[in-house]
């Protein structure tokens, strides 16, 4: 273990030397920050870590934010990370996710040699009022944020020659139509692109229709898709994400969820002395709607605590694309032999936070 609970401002930027001797398979991260005495509604600790990096000096070698790192650990593994969403009243959200550097954990052909660089480092960004202000209604005040780092090592092991990359190329607030052209680097093989469009209200595919990647333009076209059906395909390899999700809610009211497409929360209210019925109204969109009554039938616009499981998939609003087989490096695609690749965007639905995230095979 690297850090244990270590206490980060509302600010800070974490800076951990990564002075391991032995080959890293991954880094888990977990952060852990309370709420704010009153509620703290629709706010994640993945909205609060804004950027964590790998870096060796200027050069830059990993490159996300919490929501990628999540979604990354969830179509990596194949599991939902570790997610306890909550708005309650002096509630503790944790969320734990891993930064792997191979194709799995214990990937004996890809992990990260930190020998083979001067200075290597990670580092880990915290903007605690990046949705609301610290305080009774947002994270709590105060220098609360705790974070631990696990380093998984391999110990008397052959030293992978490489390790995946995985780096934000680029960002981008959607429009309602029109393309949007993104080129990307052709200096290392790609094995996965991860490409977030979140605005609560809409599908992935309502914001991007179309996706297609172009070499030279169009003299080769890898994929030409559906934003919809590459969600589809995900979803028939990865099934649902699962995780527990607490609210804190009253009345009729609209909760942001973790899940964008095809969410389902089944929850109750956790209020013995004041029995209340909760009715959901709609799930769509990473958001749940719903009107919380009394034993009577009146709506009771009281906020009290509810449990429950949260399902669904395109976790935080996220489509992968694979080039070839995950596990078969020969089927990756090397963009080396094009001047230029492009990823061309459909945009259908404006103010999406768009986030480009390029998965490569980069050299010790």
């Amino acid at each position: 273990m690297l850090e244990y609970q270590y206490t980060c401002t509302d600010t800070e930027t974490k800076i951990k030397d990564l002075d391991l001797v032995e080959p890293i398979s991954a880094l888990e991260l977990e952060v852990q920050c309370t709420n704010g005495a009153t509620s703290n509604e629709d706010n994640f600790i993945s909205d609060i870590v804004t950027k964590i990096e790998v870096v060796d000096g200027s050069e830059v070698l990993e490159s996300m934010n919490m929501f990628q790192l999540e979604a990354l650990h969830f179509y990596k593994t194949g599991k939902t990370p570790t997610l306890f969403p909550s708005e309650w009243a002096g509630g503790v959200q944790r969320h734990n996710a891993m930064l792997l550097f191979g194709r799995h954990l214990w990937d004996p052909l890809y992990a990260f040699d930190a020998t083979k660089f001067k200075n290597p480092q990670l580092k880990v960004t915290f903007n605690k009022a990046a949705i609301r202000a610290a305080g009774a209604t947002g994270f709590a005040s105060g220098n609360n944020i705790l974070l631990s780092i696990i380093a998984h090592v391999f110990e008397d092991a052959a030293r992978p020659a490489k390790f995946l990359m995985q780096k934000q190329i680029d960002s981008f607030t959607s429009a309602a139509s029109g393309e949007k052209r993104i080129e990307l680097p052709t200096d290392y093989i790609y094995r996965m692109l991860l490409n977030r469009y979140y605005v609560a209200g809409s599908d992935v595919d309502e914001v991007i229709s179309d996706l297609k990647l172009t070499c030279d333009t169009d003299k080769f076209i890898p994929f030409n898709r559906k934003v919809k059906q590459l969600d589809a395909v995900a979803f028939a390899k990865f099934g649902l994400a699962r995780l527990k999700h607490d609210i804190f809610r009253g009345g009729s009211f609209t909760a942001k969820l973790v899940c964008n497409k095809e969410p389902w929360f089944t929850g109750f209210s956790r209020s013995p002395a004041t029995p209340r019925v909760l009715v959901p109204w709609a799930q769509w969109s990473s958001q749940y709607n719903a009107e919380l009554y009394d034993m009577a039938g009146a709506l009771d616009a009281t906020a009290r605590q509810i449990t429950g499981m949260e399902e669904g998939h395109a976790i935080h609003a996220t489509v992968p694309y694979f080039f070839g087989r995950p596990e078969v490096p020969e089927d990756w695609f090397n963009p080396a032999v094009y001047k230029k690749v492009e990823l061309v965007h459909t945009q259908a639905a404006a103010n999406a936070a768009c986030q480009i995230l390029l998965e490569q095979v980069r050299p010790q």
